[in-house]
C-alpha cells in the first residue's frame, strides 16, 4: 500500500477536488481532454437512453445543465449554489483518481436533495482528464 502520492497524483487529486469544490472562477471544462467521455449509468441525462457523452461539448451540456431550473419540464433539479459535500473519499493511483462523496443541496423547488456519487477520472499524465 502506498503511503504517499507522487506529484502528478497530488495534482490530479487537486484537479478532481476543484471540479466539485472550486468557485466559478475555476475552468471546469478546461480540466477535460478534448476526447473525454462522461459516462452516466442513468440514461436520463442528455438524450433519452444515452449513457456516454463524448467530447467537451457534450460534457459542457451536462455540467451546465446539472443545476438548471427545469421545473417547467417536470424536473426539480438541484440548485448548484446550495451544494455541499461530505463523506468525501479520494483515492489516487497513477493516472487514476476516484472520488466518492455525499452531495447535499436544495432543489429549485425548495426540497432537500441528498445523493451519494462516485466518479472515476483517468488523467493522461499532462493534467487533462477523462471520466
Amino acid at each position: 500500500m502506498k503511503s504517499e502520492h507522487s506529484e502528478s497524483e497530488r495534482r490530479n487529486v487537486a484537479t478532481v477536488n476543484a471540479i466539485f469544490e472550486a468557485g466559478p472562477e475555476f475552468d471546469r471544462l478546461g480540466a477535460f481532454a478534448d476526447d473525454a467521455v462522461w459516462w452516466n449509468g442513468l440514461p436520463r441525462v442528455g438524450a433519452p437512453g444515452e449513457t456516454e457523452h463524448r467530447g467537451k461539448e457534450a460534457i459542457a451540456r451536462i455540467l451546465g445543465g446539472a443545476g438548471a431550473d427545469r421545473r417547467s419540464s417536470g424536473i426539480d433539479a438541484y440548485d448548484l449554489t446550495t451544494t455541499r459535500y461530505d463523506d468525501v473519499v479520494v483515492l489516487a493511483d497513477g493516472d487514476w483518481v476516484v472520488r466518492q462523496h455525499t452531495m447535499h443541496a436544495r432543489t429549485h423547488g425548495g426540497r432537500d436533495y441528498t445523493n451519494v456519487y462516485c466518479f472515476v477520472f483517468r488523467f493522461d499524465g499532462a493534467g487533462a482528464s477523462h471520466t
